[in-house]
């Protein structure tokens, strides 16, 4: 399925599909200003085996970019890798 998103006036239909299609496991395929990047829910790791996969690496010796709404989210998960 292909959706385009526009910055200027996002569809928040659309919006929802995407965040549904990560949150089910889905992965995502999104500009960046170099090139285009392959994303999934980081927190599901059945999708992040799916991106490794898809770039012939092993999940467990890649790393990977990671995108943030903010820096609050940033902290999360650093709480979470600090008390792993």
């Amino acid at each position: 399925m292909l959706v385009k998103i526009y910055s200027e006036n996002p569809s928040e239909k659309l919006l929802e599909k995407v965040v549904k299609t990560l949150d089910d496991g889905g992965l995502i395929i999104y500009p960046t200003d170099t090139v285009y990047g392959l994303g999934c829910d980081l927190k599901n790791h059945r999708a992040v085996e799916k991106v490794a996969r898809i770039k012939g690496v092993n999940p467990s010796k890649s790393d990977f970019s990671v995108i943030f709404h903010d820096l609050s989210h940033l902290s999360g998960l650093l709480q979470l890798l600090l008390a792993i």
